[in-house]
């Protein structure tokens, strides 16, 4: 039996939805978007902030007391860090949490 892609399978039950619906949709799709991006740049700073110390994941866990293995899914945007977590993190590296507004909203 060949396999079918997503896509192929949801696109006619989607042609089927009344447009409220779709904008639903739509709108819910882009905000889970907006949301992944910066879970991904978060991870990319805290990759960075550990490479600037000249830390390994390894290194950053034993100071840390963080797995390495949540370190690499939160680098990789994949994690959900909790705020201990993140205290922990940012005092192996030295660093301050810091919340800033964001810049101005593009809506």
């Amino acid at each position: 039996m060949p396999t079918r892609k997503y896509e192929d399978l949801a696109a006619p039950i989607r042609d089927s939805w009344k447009p409220e619906v779709a904008e639903l949709s739509r709108r819910l799709g882009s905000q889970l978007n907006a949301e992944r991006e910066e879970q991904i740049a978060f991870g990319r700073r805290i990759a960075d902030a550990r490479e600037s110390a000249q830390l390994s994941q390894p290194q950053l866990a034993t100071r840390s007391g963080v797995q390495q293995a949540d370190i690499s899914r939160i680098e990789r945007g994949l994690g959900n860090p909790t705020r201990d977590t993140l205290l922990k993190l940012a005092d192996a590296l030295e660093m301050h949490l810091v919340l800033q507004p964001k810049k101005a909203s593009k809506n």
